[in-house]
């Protein structure tokens, strides 16, 4: 039978979507899955749905920060209470964005360890990532110099600009009300989608995947 599949679509500023990537990447029960990941613009995707930012209401802001203390508490996934710098109001993820989208062209099996590393910078470290300075190290660090400049180059292109453009609009066409937006295609050819992070358990269950837990992180 064909490998389930997953695709997430997902943007660094999303602190949920940090979760599910976690959890995709290093649970056991995924490794059975063929998984990808795909960037988006949330400012731009936010404008074409017609969605308020969460960081627009307080109260949101501040429930956040609960509830991702406690989905770290539950899947033992890193996480440091707090804003990353600059965080939301100064912080643009459009230039990181591209350089992750010219990687699926360049080095797409280095992807996800890029993704992780950005990440970990951002949501764990709390360092700020939209910010070249601190970006262009992490990404020549995890690919190695050669290969880094190029992808580092590359995210000015056209190309990548055209691509990151058309993955939001994927995302929004494919009925997303927000990130991360997760398609899911089981062994069968049926394809689901789900939407936060919240939904993950509705994801293993889809596929046929055992059940969900912390302690298999």
């Amino acid at each position: 039978m064909p490998r389930p599949k997953i695709t997430l679509f997902f943007d660094l500023h999303s602190p949920y979507s940090y979760l599910a990537f976690y959890v995709l990447n290093k649970s056991p029960i995924f490794r059975q899955c063929d998984i990808t990941y795909i960037p988006v613009l949330l400012v731009a995707f936010i404008k074409l749905v017609g969605l308020n930012p969460p960081w627009s209401s307080p109260n949101k802001v501040n429930y956040l920060w609960t509830d991702m203390a406690r989905w770290r508490a539950e899947y033992n996934i890193p996480w440091k209470q707090g804003f990353p710098e600059n965080y939301p109001f100064k912080v643009t993820t459009l230039k990181v964005q591209r350089i992750l989208t010219a990687c699926m062209l360049e080095s797409p099996l280095r992807q996800a360890d890029l993704v992780a590393a950005l990440y970990h910078a951002f949501w764990v470290e709390k360092k700020g990532v939209q910010l070249p300075e601190v970006h262009e190290p992490i990404v020549i660090k995890i690919l190695g110099q050669n290969v880094g400049t190029r992808i580092i180059e590359r995210s000015t292109s056209e190309e990548v600009k055209a691509l990151l453009k058309q993955n939001t609009e994927d995302a929004v066409a494919s009925g997303a009300p927000g990130l991360p937006w997760v398609k899911a295609v089981n062994a069968t050819g049926r394809e689901e989608c789900f939407f936060g992070f919240d939904h993950i358990g509705q994801v293993t269950r889809f596929l046929g995947l055992e059940k969900l837990n912390g302690p298999h992180l």
